[in-house]
């Protein structure tokens, strides 16, 4: 089958489009300390919860007995596959943390923390920026529920591959971007010369990390990361489901499309509100300190 493909995504989306509102968010955000931050901090609350569940789905689907079988095997508990499928999604939460990395987690705190310093905030002014406001909740509730799937419900699940999907194929287009508009359009200036005047590292798991470890693991302006393995990964469990679930390729695709369709919803939800709110920030800063505002 080759109706699953990377390519296919590309017709059926306007990557371009996802593109510049991401784009145009980082730029807004790199005008000042502050919204730096403040983009920082909502981008890392959300990947939090996007990471979180992807053990979530692939569990669901590993649960699920019976439902993926390989039809060619007459012994039913010998043709069960769904921990086959599981395996492919979960190989992306294994790298969220395995024994001998980093916990992704970790390093966007990391960076997160960077850039509370290159803004110069207290920790009372970060742990106002902890108090998210009702939206982004919604957004990652509406994560959480897209993204789980229901054990023994095949619509669901894949509904779930697809949102899965969107996840590793955005991320690795948002953190390509993240790097370019901040490494290469502000090179030398802002948080790049920062981070090249402070050389700031954290031990994590006895080893050093820069801030920008975080981003650059995921993709960089110039190269791919994990990112495009994991997606590469979710494609091959897509696969997988259509050969061993006995639901019909338009089926398959139309659950897969309504689940990238979701995720792809609440990322532009994410990165237009948080250019909603950068702008906010510029325009009234009362609520921080006017210095830091243009630093």
């Amino acid at each position: 089958m080759t109706s699953f493909s990377e390519d296919y995504f590309h017709k059926s989306f306007d990557f371009a489009r996802l593109d510049r509102t991401v784009s145009s968010t980082v730029r807004m955000a790199a005008r000042n300390p502050i919204n730096l931050y403040l983009f920082f901090q909502r981008y890392t609350y959300f990947n939090g919860y996007s990471s979180a569940m992807i053990s979530r789905l692939a569990s669901s689907i590993g649960i699920s007995r019976y439902l993926f079988s390989n039809s060619e095997l007459l012994v039913k508990e010998e043709a069960d596959r769904g921990m086959d499928i599981a395996a492919k999604i979960m190989s992306a939460a294994a790298d969220e943390g395995a024994h001998d990395t980093p916990v992704h987690r970790a390093l966007a705190q990391l960076t997160l923390k960077t850039v509370g310093n290159y803004a110069e905030l207290s920790t009372e002014e970060r742990n106002q920026f902890s108090q998210v406001p009702n939206w982004l909740d919604e957004i990652c509730d509406g994560v959480m529920s897209s993204y789980e799937g229901k054990p023994n419900d095949l619509a669901s699940l894949v509904t779930g591959m697809g949102v899965h999907l969107a996840s590793e194929m955005l991320g690795d287009r948002e953190y390509s971007l993240i790097d370019m508009v901040i490494r290469q359009e502000n090179q030398g200036i802002g948080f790049d010369l920062y981070m090249k005047k402070n050389r700031s590292s954290a031990v994590i798991n006895g080893h050093k990390y820069t801030p920008w470890t975080w981003v650059v693991i995921h993709s960089q302006h110039d190269s791919s990361g994990v990112e495009v393995e994991h997606y590469e990964y979710a494609l091959d469990a897509i696969q997988m489901t259509l050969r061993y679930s006995g639901a019909s390729e338009q089926q398959i695709m139309e659950w897969v499309t309504k689940g990238f369709a979701e995720f792809v919803n609440l990322q532009q939800s994410l990165f237009r509100n948080i250019y909603r709110e950068c702008i906010e920030f510029s325009e009234n800063n009362s609520q921080v300190s006017p210095v830091l505002i243009g630093k």
